[in-house]
């Protein structure tokens, strides 16, 4: 072999012989709160929503990370810019600071919500005037379906629904309007038994929220974002995933 073939073969070896250069994975970075059973940075996968936002956007080739920040301090970063944006927010169908900010995704997830309560405080919802003179806790960065409500005030000084649940168990407020499956949640999990024995709720959902990702609209590559979630959730949907994620969730009581 001459010299000028032996350069050739060892030339082609070594490219052979270096590692694989894989192409960069597109990321984007969404911030939220602890919100189980729903969203948890101690759950499996983050939990089932963040379960099911990994999978949609990995069907489009986009890896999410996630950080988890005080809902306030989630939100604000989604608002400027530090991240892309942020889960998982409901909508009310009216304009809002939310609706005025984001992009929102299409609907993750729907989600009953109702008014947690004393069980020595007796309470039935029967529409909007059934709050009047009632004292109601709210969380900090949280929209509620009564903002905008002159019949009452809602204290919004707790940063976590489990604190509103410690406030309510003092008698700081009347009812707390939440989730259903995540009051159920901190009942297991923030209370002991004794506690939670002494709560109720009414089983009168006062809304069904619909829940979404919310993309800031100052990022241009927002909208292409928003598309890619959006044809990825219908794809695990139709694949059948998307209901064995929720399902095993609901049937697991997490």
């Amino acid at each position: 072999m001459n010299d000028q073939r032996f350069a050739c073969l060892l030339s082609l070896l070594s490219v052979l012989s270096a590692p694989f250069a894989a192409e960069p994975e597109e990321s984007v970075t969404l911030s939220g709160g602890e919100w189980p059973p729903f969203i948890s940075e101690g759950l499996p996968g983050n939990g089932p929503v963040a379960r099911v936002v990994t999978e949609a956007f990995a069907l489009e080739g986009v890896k999410v990370n996630y950080l988890f920040r005080p809902w306030n301090r989630a939100y604000a970063e989604a608002v400027n810019g530090v991240t892309h944006g942020t889960l998982v927010w409901s909508l009310s169908g009216k304009e809002t600071d939310r609706t005025r900010r984001f992009h929102a995704s299409a609907v993750l997830f729907y989600g009953q919500s109702v008014f947690f309560h004393r069980k020595n405080f007796p309470f039935t919802w029967r529409g909007e005037r059934t709050l009047a003179g009632l004292r109601m806790g709210g969380t900090a960065g949280y929209e509620y379906f009564f903002d905008r409500s002159a019949l009452l005030n809602i204290d919004k000084s707790a940063s976590s629904d489990a604190q509103n649940f410690h406030k309510l168990l003092g008698g700081r407020f009347d009812v707390f309007p939440l989730n259903l499956d995540v009051g159920l949640s901190l009942m297991r999990t923030e209370l002991s038994p004794e506690q939670a024995s002494t709560l109720t709720w009414d089983p009168r959902p006062y809304n069904i929220a619909h829940y979404h990702i919310l993309f800031n609209r100052k990022n241009p590559a927002n909208q292409r974002y928003v598309a890619l979630f959006d044809r990825g959730l219908k794809k695990l949907r139709d694949s059948g995933k998307y209901g064995q994620i929720m399902q095993g969730f609901k049937q697991d009581g997490k």
